[in-house]
């Protein structure tokens, strides 16, 4: 029986834990700004995957969601979250025939357009079509426009595909998305210029485009206040971003701020020695992430976590992670060190939410201390 009431340190380790004010705040920070600017927040499913998460967000203002998964979409859309005219766009692209038939199957069953889909050549649009023409209903597609991974090229070839979906009887065209990715405001301008033009262009060339989707986290104020953008796409804002975020290591880009809200709690099973502790949390139960390759925090750079003891961020020298255990270096004399005894709990922050998340099944809600609720991971290990 979860310690429901009680405090947080009551639950066994290791567990991953939200904080649910900090996170709250998070979600208030971005739907007020997207309200002022005037453009659609479709959140990034692919963070968070748990319908409790997703349901908040629904009903602070969200168009819909993004999954990246077929299986993602399958299973939020299963936990009844989507009334109305809400809806979930698949932003990976679909190559398995099998899986076209379910993602069309999905919309018999639940509604046409209820699930979305991006697609990047005419070779998927033609079996789309053909599987939604047995149906008797037509598949919504956006047409992913590369910016570096997936999709058609900016412009003509762009323009050339929505001609050929829109041909289609099985189909019907809604728009374009071109994820510029988590990256720098000199960046992501030029590249929400090319997504916009090319928009621009299908327009021209007399289709509608009622979509134009776009934005990471890290880019949603750059990119959601660029004119023709029309919804962004941020996920790992609801855990924070920032210096003692979860979203990209230990910085940000363009100096985005999120409060922290995502941490592990670990118990402390090693301590004999002054100069470090183990725990019981390591590479199983969180994702080294981020960290690798950070360039933000020079003294945290090659730190997979952050540490918090009593809620408070602590100073150490490095924590090593390997399957089973988090082993935390501290320099001789450190004065956390000294309090620290075999049995306590700390809390991990880990250096990047999307793939720490993905290793657990539930979530701790946790308010003032206490164990509020425990979340299902609804799309938890949906990874097909």
């Amino acid at each position: 029986m979860d310690p429901i009431g009680k405090s947080f340190e009551e639950i066994e380790t290791p567990a991953l834990l939200l904080d649910l004010d900090n996170f709250q705040w998070n979600i208030d920070k971005m739907f007020k700004w997207a309200k002022e600017k005037g453009v659609n927040v479709r959140p990034h499913a692919k963070t968070f995957k748990a319908a409790a998460i997703c349901n908040k967000l629904l009903e602070a203002g969200a168009i819909g969601l993004m999954t990246q998964k077929l299986g993602e979409a399958e299973a939020l859309l299963h936990a009844g979250l989507l009334y109305g005219d809400k809806n979930i766009l698949i932003s990976q692209e679909i190559s398995d025939p099998a899986k076209t038939e379910k993602l069309v199957g999905m919309n018999v069953a639940m509604g046409e357009g209820k699930v979305m889909n991006a697609i990047e050549n005419a070779e998927e649009a033609e079996r789309l079509s053909r599987a939604a023409l047995k149906w008797g209903i037509k598949q919504h597609v956006v047409i992913e426009m590369s910016q570096g991974r997936c999709g058609t090229p900016p412009g003509r070839p762009t323009v050339d595909l929505a001609k050929k979906v829109v041909s289609l009887k099985g189909l019907k065209f809604r728009g374009i998305y071109g994820y510029e990715g988590p990256v720098d405001k000199g960046v992501a301008l030029p590249r929400n210029k090319l997504t916009v033009d090319t928009a621009n262009m299908i327009r021209e060339a007399g289709m509608e485009v009622e979509i134009v989707s776009a934005a990471s986290t890290g880019t949603f104020e750059v990119t959601g206040k660029y004119s023709g953008i029309t919804e962004i796409e941020p996920g790992s804002f609801v855990f924070g971003v920032g210096p003692e975020g979860t979203g990209y290591g230990w910085g940000t880009y363009n100096e985005v701020y999120f409060k922290p809200s995502l941490t592990v709690l670990t118990q402390i099973i090693g301590a004999n020695y002054t100069d470090r502790v183990v725990t019981d949390a390591g590479l199983k139960v969180m994702s080294a992430g981020w960290y690798i390759a950070s360039h933000y925090d020079k003294d945290n750079a090659n730190k997979p976590v952050l540490i918090k003891v009593n809620g408070e961020l602590v100073d150490f020298e490095s924590v090593s992670l390997s399957e089973e255990h988090g082993t935390v270096q501290f320099k001789e004399g450190n004065e956390t060190r000294k309090k620290l005894k075999w049995g306590d709990k700390i809390e991990f922050v880990p250096s990047h939410c999307c793939t720490t998340l993905a290793q657990h099944e539930k979530i701790y809600v946790v308010k003032g201390g206490k164990l509020a609720a425990v979340w299902p991971i609804t799309a938890k290990f949906k990874y097909y």
